[in-house]
């Protein structure tokens, strides 16, 4: 669960992508092997009718003491970034960037954390959500958030008596509540919690439900959490859960204080596999699947789904991570069947992908090698947080402004110009 960073210098796609899936369902069923078709000749997507434009903001690279960076940036409404390095003369640290220079926030110092994991997030007040494998006997491991000048403990496997390599990565809501999975001691059941720093609140139990075990997890500023899951009956599938005072929607089960929609599931026989999920603010999850026809990215609300890409345009062979904004547009990494690899956005609603950036293209004087977007990648702003890796051997974090007007200013920009 807490493999090193990795770099991704040549290989294959299905090599590369290890962290797409989530390690806690690995556990609980075999994983269907990856649908690799050809790529047709002259195959070209239906753009959107906006005209889409893209700025790039470098954060930090490896010509300023970094090295290591982590696949899967966070980025908030502010367009303050969050990422992991390795920063010469210390060791693996979470990082802080805005316009104004980059912060170091933890350190993996060895006695206490010896390593975190790549899935940071954070929210629109700048708090951010890591995990991290603790120094130790019995692998054990913690969440923590951290403003920069205080850390909270949000779960520590060895304090709640919680097996370590069994606890997910975190998401952070607006209000800094975070939601996460975890396994109970001896793997006797597992459960959604949510814990703000002093307790944590079971949300969804298998002991308690239809589910067998849970995935990734993802929690808006309305307390909605989205869910992967595998149900009794072995379907796998996203799920929403949702507070009961927030809203009343027919729904699959009613445990206590939330209600469980099904979002999608393997029981639909055009589905068979899923990531981890993600949740805007209006309730709009984002995710990818594999399908009958091939890879899919998809939205929906509980009340059906969206299809965000065409699997039968046979154009991707897989996906990492899509991310999703208050605007229900959603971006995300992708390996074409081509061997290319590529970051997509989805702007217009529908499954007509725009290229943001792939191998081959230039980017800050040199040349895209290896390029990737995390699930808290995509803000409200059109702004999009990643990892880059270059023909030159520099590596780093940049950000990707969309553009969606003639005048090529998103509405940040305009604003305040953070990213200038």
């Amino acid at each position: 669960m807490f493999d090193s960073l990795r770099k991704r210098r040549g290989g294959n796609a299905a090599g590369q992508t290890t962290q797409a899936r989530s390690a806690g369902l690995a556990r609980f069923g075999s994983q269907i092997g990856m649908l690799v078709v050809a790529l047709i000749a002259g195959q070209t997507f239906a753009q959107p009718q906006e005209k889409t434009q893209v700025r790039f903001v470098n954060v930090a690279d490896s010509t300023q003491g970094f090295s290591e960076f982590s696949q899967f940036p966070a980025i908030n409404n502010r367009g303050v970034v969050a990422f992991i390095a390795i920063q010469h003369g210390t060791g693996q640290e979470i990082f802080r960037w805005n316009r104004s220079g980059v912060v170091p926030i933890a350190l993996a110092d060895g006695s206490t954390i010896a390593q975190f994991s790549d899935d940071v997030a954070i929210n629109d007040a700048g708090v951010i959500a890591f995990r991290a494998a603790l120094s130790g006997i019995g692998r054990p491991a913690a969440i923590f958030t951290s403003d920069g000048i205080s850390t909270r403990t949000i779960v520590n496997s060895t304090i709640q008596g919680l097996p370590g390599f069994g606890i997910g990565p975190p998401s952070i809501n607006s209000s800094g509540t975070v939601a996460f999975q975890a396994a109970r001691s001896g793997f006797r059941s597992s459960a959604v919690f949510t814990g703000e720093g002093s307790t944590l609140t079971p949300v969804v139990d298998t002991l308690t439900s239809d589910f067998e075990a849970f995935g990734g997890v993802a929690i808006n500023a309305s307390g909605e959490i989205v869910f992967e899951a595998v149900q009794k009956d072995r379907s796998t599938g996203i799920f929403l859960a949702i507070p009961n005072q927030d809203k009343e929607q027919s729904s699959t089960a009613s445990s206590g204080p939330v209600t469980i929609l099904d979002v999608v599931d393997s029981n639909n026989p055009d589905f068979f596999d899923f990531g981890d999920p993600v949740i805007n603010r209006g309730g709009i999850v984002a995710d990818f699947a594999d399908t009958a026809q091939g890879v899919e990215v998809f939205s929906g609300d509980g009340s059906g789904i969206k299809a965000r890409t065409d699997p039968a345009a046979n154009f991707f062979a897989e996906f990492e991570h899509p991310s999703i904004n208050e605007h229900a547009a959603v971006a995300f990494s992708a390996f074409e069947t081509n061997g290319a690899q590529a970051i997509f956005a989805e702007l217009s609603g529908g499954s007509s992908p725009v290229p943001v950036l792939q191998t081959g293209d230039p980017l800050f004087g040199s040349t895209v090698t290896a390029v990737s977007v995390g699930r808290f990648a995509f803000n409200d702003h059109y702004r999009l947080a990643f990892e880059y890796e270059l023909e030159d051997g520099r590596s780093g974090i940049a950000i990707a402004v969309l553009k969606l007007n003639e005048q090529g200013e998103d509405e940040q920009s305009q604003q305040d110009g953070r990213v200038d």
